[in-house]
């Protein structure tokens, strides 16, 4: 092969390479089912620049406040050569008695569980500049109606049984975002369900990778009352809005669990 035909040949892989390794790809590859028999969430990895080995494992912190017990599982996903996944629960120490290992933002629903050991496998940690603070996110320019993306496990369910989040989409849909501070959520127009929180909420950065802006915290509905001689019930209507926090609270909590004691490393799997 001559050496022409051999740079040509090097130039499609990495091309290939590049347009393969889409934001959305990228976000998924750090999004995990996090969950226990009392509670299941959708969490996502983060890693901070070296020398930090560790991994921050973010989601809604209702969701392991409402969790009972020691351990929660985390469902990983290994590759193989034959491209398919094979998938891992692996045990998470989140309490030492009744002492919350978790890191909770002072004043917003978030938590951060710094895994300080080594995982089983490798495992995509997003890297910590992909979450918006308000400059990147005013730099965004986005706006009501702009696109927006998210990746979840709605009401436990998975996208197959190796255990991927389900892709969904919508549109920011209310103004003002910004400041962060006056406006600490905002609405996105998906239907949110139970195992929805904690999940990133994220856009196209334009250069390939995803932008996080935000984690789903809570859903909303309208509720109706039915009251007869014979019932007495309330029927619940989703509205289709999903609550917003803005990943600058999410960057905040990391920042509070990488200066906190070493919480917590992975368990079994199970």
């Amino acid at each position: 092969m001559n050496r022409t035909l051999l740079a040509t040949v090097v130039a499609l892989l990495v091309v290939r390479t590049a347009a393969a390794a889409d934001f959305a790809t990228e976000m998924m590859d750090a999004t995990f089912k996090f969950f226990h028999p009392d509670s299941t969430a959708t969490c996502f990895l983060v890693r901070r620049e070296a020398p930090d080995t560790a991994y921050y494992l973010v989601t809604a912190a209702h969701t392991v406040e409402r969790t009972k017990g020691e351990t929660a599982v985390l469902v990983l996903r290994e590759a193989k050569p034959d491209g398919s996944y094979t998938r891992h629960d692996l045990a998470i120490a989140i309490r030492h008695g009744d002492k919350p290992l978790w890191v909770r933002h002072a004043k917003q629903d978030v938590a951060v569980l710094r895994l300080a050991g080594p995982l089983p496998m490798a495992v995509a940690g997003l890297p910590l500049a992909r979450l918006a603070d308000e400059a990147r996110l005013r730099a965004a320019a986005v706006h009501i109606c702009s696109p927006l993306f998210v990746l979840t496990y709605p009401e436990r369910f998975e996208a197959n049984g190796a255990g991927f989040p389900v892709a969904r989409c919508g549109i920011f849909a209310s103004p003002p975002l910004l400041p962060v501070p006056t406006h600490p959520t905002f609405l996105g127009n998906f239907t949110t369900f139970a195992g929805d929180s904690g999940a990133p909420a994220f856009i196209d950065d334009t250069a390939g990778h995803p932008l996080v802006v935000g984690i789903v915290i809570a859903q909303h509905h309208q509720e109706e009352h039915l009251k007869n001689e014979y019932e007495d019930r309330v029927i619940r209507r989703p509205l289709g809005l999903g609550t917003i926090l803005h990943a600058q609270y999410v960057r905040e909590t990391i920042a509070a669990a990488a200066q906190a004691p070493a919480a917590t490393a992975p368990a079994t799997n199970k």
